[in-house]
């Protein structure tokens, strides 16, 4: 996950694969349908985290090569897409936290 701390001090950290080859030549219009299908399984997760008590986050910055060389994965039939981690919450002041629907209290509050 691109040498990021976030991944390596979580509970734990995975990534998302997908049959590729096969199915984009057979139907490439499945392309992004493939990230969307990654992504709501990591809202999933991020949810499921959360009703832990624990926190998830998605990682955009992976090394996808190094991930298939690790699974012995030569071709291109599958491909990595995601990765996501979950661990303890740690507070980040390079990020700003804000409660749920925050922005709608302005209108709630006319």
């Amino acid at each position: 996950s691109c040498h990021q701390s976030i991944a390596g001090d979580s509970a734990f950290s995975l990534g998302m694969l997908a049959r590729f080859d096969a199915l984009i030549s057979s139907t490439p219009w499945f392309y992004p349908r493939l990230f969307w299908e990654a992504g709501f399984i990591g809202q999933i997760l991020y949810l499921e985290a959360e009703a832990q008590g624990l926190r998830g986050t998605g990682i955009g910055c992976y090394f996808d090569d190094a991930m298939h060389r690790l699974l012995g994965l030569g071709d291109r039939c599958w491909q990595d897409l995601y990765h996501f981690t979950v661990g303890a919450a740690l507070e980040d002041s390079r990020i700003q936290t804000e409660p749920p629907y925050r922005h709608l209290n302005a209108v709630l509050d006319r």
